[in-house]
């Protein structure tokens, strides 16, 4: 019985040798071992780095499939400059030249089979590559904007080889050179395995205003969310044009999710009344139809342009963790021969958010399987080496330098391969804080995820941690609130509190302190690691019977610490910080 169909969204880049039949006249042998040659120093050994996977070899090219789509126009980009500098000379004179294509194409995958006109409109848009170049569509050059440095030229609406369509490209090469070539013809489409990774398409919003000139505004709200949820790494998102296909007709989402490929559709409508706004906003799993989650926001017609960024702020900050949530769900169902690396972190997810001491060592399971399965996984790194900072600052390890030691392993992993994934940098700077590393470069490593996704919930309260542990407490609360606002239904908004709780204990505010360590408490019940703040919260308030009775519970069913193990547990807290904290702590009975 044949497999059934799924289809999928990847980065492809299709690589040529310009004129290979006319090199293979004048020298045959040497011309297959010099290509071979740029295959194997070139190619293999350096795109496993960026995330690429080579799937088809022929003798003159080859098909790719990348994580990342700027991963794969960078890569492309120094393997043309590495060509371009050494200037390998070919039989009958000249240098070696390769074309490159790079598509963002939505296949169909049957088992080990891959089919479907986004495989060949790679190979159809590598034609038009300039020799030594590479071109893009349109889709790519607008998910790029501001993504990379490479200066591409457009061309312009071209016809390609059985392509109904005209389609807009866009060249580049290491030298400026922007005009059109022909090229060899193309090869067939090979096959490319399945990716788990979730996507999303946000559909055009309906105008229900009765008035025309409002159907700009739908669209310009529509773009903007595209554009903004196009920053979050943890899902693909459709391109623009695809998305806008669907404008003016009944939509059955389910439908949608077949002809794209997306798990997910975000839906929507804008109403005008009088000078009022209303836009309604909805996530649906196109599977089932479900609705996962839905927002309304009301605004001033004089406000448009405010109003459609507060939208897409709201958007963004709401679906990851709806998307998360539902992605863990899907995971869970698999059987575990099932499971890919995506898989085995969303399964994870559960067990580090539980943060406690019976469910960390799961989560280290599951991450530490998912990098067998692909050990240059960078988020799969960072959580990992964030779970054994857990092990640490809580206090749950027996082996502290063990703990450590892997952690800081697994840091070394993740700086070199988390790329520009907002989530997988935020968790490398979690990992760096808890393990008592670096927090400078810690907090770098979050500025530097909010530099990609502003809206990213998880990175501002990692900043709001961080700035605390350097003595700026103030600072800390800021961003610990824009955490808040932006994702109140994050299960990490506990551990918000109990950064807002550190941050007023720091700035000598020790009442407010147990306010939101206790408010953190009443929204996770069970947890037991914050009633060591708890209890050097009372200490600092003189209400030392409290601060005894919070110690014990801390204390339970924990391995036997002393003040000198805390203290080097919590040694990220800069030095004036870490005394008062440590300090209470030993009021309250701690040896």
């Amino acid at each position: 019985m044949a497999a059934q169909a799924d289809r999928k969204l990847v980065p492809i880049v299709s690589l040529d040798v310009v004129g290979y039949s006319r090199l293979t006249e004048h020298n045959e042998r040497q011309t297959l071992r010099l290509v071979q040659r740029v295959y194997d120093r070139l190619v293999a050994r350096t795109i496993g780095r960026q995330g690429g996977k080579v799937f088809k070899t022929m003798g003159d090219g080859l098909l790719a499939e990348f994580q990342s789509v700027v991963a794969a126009v960078e890569w492309v980009a120094a393997l043309q400059r590495e060509l371009s500098e050494r200037r390998l000379k070919v039989p009958g004179g000249g240098h070696l030249q390769i074309r490159a294509g790079v598509v963002l194409a939505d296949v169909l995958v049957a088992g080990d089979d891959l089919y479907g006109s986004g495989v060949n409109l790679s190979v159809r848009v590598q034609v038009l590559s300039p020799p030594g170049g590479m071109a893009i569509t349109k889709w790519m050059y607008q998910y790029l904007d501001g993504r990379t440095d490479l200066q591409f030229v457009d061309l312009g609406p071209t016809e390609l080889k059985n392509v109904s369509r005209t389609v807009r490209l866009y060249v580049w090469h290491p030298e400026g050179v922007t005009q059109k070539n022909a090229a060899a013809t193309a090869s067939e489409p090979i096959p490319i395995p399945q990716s788990s990774r979730p996507s999303v398409v946000v559909l055009p919003f309906d105008n229900l205003s009765g008035e025309a000139d409002q159907a700009y505004f739908a669209d310009a709200v529509v773009e903007e969310i595209t554009a903004t949820l196009s920053r979050i790494k943890d899902f693909f998102v459709i391109a623009r044009n695809s998305a806008f296909a669907y404008k003016g007709r009944a939509i059955d989402v389910r439908q949608v999710g077949k002809e794209l490929g997306v798990r997910y559709a975000v839906e929507g409508s804008v109403r005008r009344v009088g000078e009022r706004v209303r836009i309604t906003t909805q996530l649906v799993e196109t599977d089932s139809g479900n609705h996962i989650w839905s927002t309304k926001v009301d605004g001033a017609v004089s406000d448009l342009f405010d109003l459609q960024d507060k939208v897409a702020a709201e958007v963004a900050s709401a679906i990851q963790p709806s998307i998360r949530r539902v992605e863990v769900e899907r995971a869970r169902s698999k059987r575990p021969e099932t499971m890919a690396a995506y898989d085995l972190v969303m399964r994870a997810l559960p067990h580090l958010w539980a943060h406690r001491m019976a469910e960390n060592p799961h989560a280290i399971a599951f991450l530490s399987r998912a990098l067998q399965l692909e050990p240059n996984y960078g988020l799969a790194a960072g959580l990992c080496a964030w779970a054994h900072g857990q092990q640490v600052a809580y206090n749950w390890a027996t082996d502290v330098a063990a703990e450590r030691a892997e952690g800081e392993r697994l840091i070394e992993l993740a700086t070199q391969t988390v790329g520009d994934d907002p989530t997988a940098l935020t968790a490398l700077a979690s990992a760096m804080m808890q393990l008592g590393g670096d927090v400078p470069q810690a907090v770098n490593f979050a500025e530097r995820a909010l530099a990609l996704d502003p809206n990213h919930s998880w990175a501002w309260m990692r900043l709001g941690y961080g700035r605390v542990y350097l003595g700026r407490p103030e600072e800390g609360l800021k961003a610990f609130e824009q955490s808040a606002r932006l994702s109140p239904l994050d299960p990490f908004a506990f551990n918000v509190h109990l950064g807002m709780g550190l941050a007023h204990f720091s700035a000598g505010r020790p009442d407010r302190a147990i306010e939101m360590a206790r408010q953190a408490l009443a929204e996770r019940p069970g947890l037991t690691w914050p009633y060591r703040d708890l209890s050097t919260y009372y200490a600092a308030s003189g209400r030392m019977e409290q601060a005894r009775d919070a110690l014990d519970k801390f204390v339970y069913l924990r391995p036997a610490m002393t003040a000198a193990t805390l203290r080097d547990g919590l040694r990220f807290m800069e030095p004036a910080l870490l005394d008062r904290y440590v300090g209470g702590l030993q009021r309250a009975g701690l040896t």
